[in-house]
C-alpha cells in the first residue's frame, strides 16, 4: 500500500447526505497485509492521531450484475498512542449513508480522540461507505448488487484485523452507521453478533409495523436501489427489482412484493425474534436520532424499535437531540465513545 503523508486540515463541516438523495428518490440514508489496498493517504490530525483513506478488496462483492468493482472506500481512524507502542486496540466500524462517501466522522476526530483520553479507552475507528451503481447497497446481500452485509461481518472485519493491530475478538469490536448505515447497523448487527458486541445506530431506517412502510414510500417513493436490495428479481432488466406501486394501496398489490419492502427497513419483530435464537448476546444497542429528522418515520420506527427491544428484554438505550437528518454535533463524540467505552473490552 503506498502512502503519502500530507499536511492537512480537517473541516469542521459535517457532510449532510441523508439515507439517500440520488437513485430518484430523496433517500431513506498499522501494518500492511498481503491484500492491501490500492491507495491510500494519511493525515495528522489536531489530536495527533492519523488518518487513513483506503480503498481495499471486498470479495464478497465479487461479480455483482452491476458491474460494480469488488472494493471498498474506508477511513481508518488510528488513535494517538498507536505509532508509538505496540498496543492492540477495539475496533469500532461506522457505516455511511446511502450514496454517501466516507467521511462523515472526520469533523467529530479530535473531539472523539479527547473522550478516549478522557474515559482511559482508545480505540481504532473505521469507516465504510455503501455506494454502488444504484446509489446505494443497504449493506444487505442481493444478487444484484452482491453480498454487502459480507462485506461488513467478513470482508472489511478480516482486512483490518489482518492489517491493524487489533483486539481481534467479538468483546472488542463494535457496529455502528447512520441512516442507511444506521439500519445496516441494526440488520447486520442483529444477525452478527458473533462478530460485534455492541451496536450504536444513529438516525436509522426503520420501520414501524404499523403504517411505517407506507410513510417511508411517500417520503422516498419506490426507490430502485431500495428494491433491488430488498425486492430482486434477476429475471427482468436493470434495475433487477420486483416494483411496488408507492402511491397505491398496500393491501391491493402483491403481498410477496409488499413483504420483500417491508423487509429491508422492516420485519423488526422477526428480526429481534432471530437474535434471540442465537447463542450470543450483544452487550446493548443505542438508537439515537433527531427529534425533527425531515424523514418523520424515522423517529417513529426508532421508538417502535426500541419498545420492541424492551418488550424482549434486550439491553437498550437511547439518545434524542434537537435537531434533523444529521449527528448531533454537540453531543455525538462524547456519546459515542463514552458508549463504546463502556461496552467493549478494551
Amino acid at each position: 500500500m503506498r502512502r503519502v503523508l500530507l499536511a492537512a486540515t480537517l473541516s469542521a463541516t459535517i457532510v449532510l447526505a441523508g439515507c439517500g438523495a440520488g437513485d430518484g428518490g430523496t433517500g431513506g440514508g498499522g501494518g500492511e497485509s498481503s491484500s492491501a489496498a490500492s491507495s491510500a493517504s494519511v493525515a495528522p490530525s489536531p489530536a495527533e492521531g492519523q488518518v487513513i483513506a483506503s480503498t481495499i478488496p471486498a470479495p464478497s462483492l465479487a461479480g455483482n450484475l452491476l458491474g460494480d468493482p469488488a472494493e471498498r472506500s474506508i477511513i481508518v481512524y488510528l488513535p494517538p498512542s498507536y505509532e508509538g507502542s505496540d498496543q492492540r486496540y477495539p475496533v469500532v466500524y461506522f457505516l455511511a449513508g446511502a450514496d454517501e462517501s466516507v467521511g462523515r466522522l472526520k469533523p467529530f476526530s479530535g473531539p472523539m480522540w479527547d473522550e478516549m483520553a478522557r474515559t482511559g479507552t482508545e480505540m481504532i475507528l473505521v469507516e465504510a461507505d455503501g455506494r454502488n451503481a444504484l446509489g446505494a447497497n443497504f449493506y444487505a446481500n442481493s444478487p444484484v448488487g452482491g453480498n454487502a452485509e459480507d462485506v461488513v461481518a467478513d470482508d472489511l472485519v478480516a482486512y483490518v484485523d489482518q492489517t491493524y493491530r487489533t483486539l481481534a475478538d467479538r468483546s472488542s469490536r463494535g457496529l455502528s452507521g447512520f441512516s442507511m448505515g444506521g439500519s445496516g447497523t441494526v440488520n447486520v448487527g442483529l444477525r452478527h453478533p458473533d462478530v460485534y458486541a455492541a451496536l450504536y445506530a444513529c438516525s436509522p431506517g426503520l420501520l414501524a409495523e404499523d403504517g411505517g412502510l407506507e410513510a417511508f414510500l411517500r417520503s422516498n417513493g419506490a426507490w430502485r436501489a431500495y428494491g433491488a436490495a430488498f425486492a430482486p428479481d434477476v429475471t427482468v432488466p436493470s434495475p433487477f427489482m420486483r416494483p411496488i406501486d408507492a402511491h397505491a394501496p398496500l393491501d391491493g398489490q402483491d403481498p410477496a412484493v409488499v413483504a420483500a419492502w417491508e423487509s429491508g427497513f422492516g420485519n423488526l419483530r422477526q428480526k429481534i425474534a432471530d437474535y434471540l435464537g442465537q447463542t450470543q448476546r450483544l452487550e446493548e444497542i443505542r438508537v439515537v436520532y433527531g427529534t425533527h429528522d425531515s424523514y418523520p418515520w424515522i423517529p417513529v420506527g426508532s421508538d417502535y424499535f426500541l419498545g420492541l427491544l424492551e418488550e424482549n428484554g434486550v439491553p437498550h438505550s437511547s439518545q434524542t437531540f434537537n435537531g434533523g437528518h444529521t449527528l448531533d454535533s454537540a453531543g455525538f463524540a462524547a456519546d459515542y465513545i463514552s458508549f463504546f467505552s463502556e461496552h467493549l473490552k478494551g
